[in-house]
């Protein structure tokens, strides 16, 4: 159904609205959050349909109970926590949202040019947020320090956000049509500009490791020699990143360990629960992917995570060869390895639009393994 599919499309390209936040009937909520019900109950009405839906679970089971096993963590370090109020707006608009969206997502993208589609709204709301970004850069609007941050409330959060258009951007780039490959560099080139002024280390060595596997995997069979030069070059400016990091980002990997430290103590006070979402005190985050879901979603949830990462790899592997056109594939492992390489000093999930895309990938994913299994 076209309208549904374009309601996603829409949903994709306004994942920044999350920050457009009003209440109603005294509840917090955003404009992206009301966008994502919308579209579930105009899916409940139009597109559900309960035989298409139930083969969908039992087709994907292994999927289905780490989504389980995610959601049973969280939802039991919620109603434990120390602080239910935080972490119930946490469970709803980080965990509870997303999902209602890969829900509609798995459901409504049938075929390739869908999910071009829903590649080309990621990428063309990272294209209209670094332009944007670059007009505060013009104007002198940083942070503090001298960062760009534009509408965000961080540096870090605009790069997170950014990164995985930019990845997108070099998967969907053709030869074949001039006007779109012109308009894909233009983006491009904003998108590479907009976070070398974040100054985030940790997106590019995300970038650098996804785009570095990306590139290798696709030459490996038709410039084998080149595509091991490429594997070469990124390793070596991944170590090169990493040490420009700890020359002048020096105090805050120094921070970011006492951070993980800190964290791991809390969890092993709470080892089966975790602490509730939002509840770690002195940081918003533990700047790290693994750490937070291992702290705030307990060993349930960490454990439904990690099962969902495997699922995540094993069925792009193992449908790479022999999809049509792997170069969907090839945008997604891409986007979850800049994902995991980011989320090693930063938390890459933990926020409203982040954990959106998140499970856009898982769904986008699940669509292509729908593709592969029809008779």
């Amino acid at each position: 159904m076209k309208t549904l599919t374009w309601g996603i499309y829409l949903v994709v390209f306004c994942l920044p609205l999350y920050l457009v936040r009003f209440k109603i009937f005294g509840i917090p909520t955003t404009v992206l959050e009301i966008l994502i019900y919308v579209l579930f109950v105009f899916w409940l009405i139009k597109g559900f349909g309960f035989g298409e839906f139930k083969k969908l679970l039992i087709t994907h089971y292994s999927l289905l109970a780490a989504v389980i096993l995610i959601l049973i963590g969280v939802s039991l370090a919620t109603i434990f926590s120390s602080d239910l109020r935080i972490s119930a707006g946490i469970w709803k608009a980080w965990f509870i949202d997303p999902i209602l969206f890969f829900i509609v997502l798995i459901n409504a993208i049938k075929n390739s040019e869908q999910i071009k589609k829903v590649l080309y709204s990621l990428f063309l709301s990272g294209t209209v947020v670094s332009i944007i970004s670059l007009v505060y850069l013009i104007l002198g609007k940083l942070d503090p320090v001298g960062r760009l941050q534009a509408f965000y409330t961080s540096p870090n959060y605009l790069a997170m956000y950014l990164a995985p258009a930019l990845i997108i951007g070099f998967g969907l780039i053709t030869r074949k049509n001039i006007i779109s490959s012109t308009f894909i560099l233009f983006s491009i080139i904003c998108l590479v500009l907009s976070i070398i002024f974040t100054y985030s280390f940790g997106a590019w060595l995300g970038i650098v490791a996804a785009l570095g596997f990306g590139f290798f995997i696709y030459l490996l069979k038709l410039k084998k020699r080149l595509a091991w030069v490429i594997l070469g070059f990124s390793l070596v400016f991944i170590l090169i990143l990493g040490y420009l990091a700890l020359i002048q980002r020096g105090a805050s990997l120094e921070t970011r360990l006492i951070i993980w430290q800190r964290a791991f103590e809390v969890f092993k006070t709470h080892p089966i629960l975790g602490i509730g979402p939002g509840t770690f005190e002195g940081y918003p985050q533990p700047h790290n992917i693994f750490l937070a879901f291992l702290l705030q979603t307990g060993i349930v949830g960490f454990i439904g995570f990690i099962w969902l990462l495997i699922w995540f790899l094993k069925t792009g592997f193992m449908n790479l060869a022999s999809f049509n056109d792997a170069r969907f594939i090839l945008i997604l492992i891409s986007m979850m390895i800049y994902i995991l390489v980011h989320g090693l000093v930063d938390t890459t999930y933990w926020k409203n639009d982040l954990s959106v895309l998140f499970w856009l990938v898982i769904g986008l994913m699940v669509v292509l393994k729908n593709l592969e299994i029809k008779p």
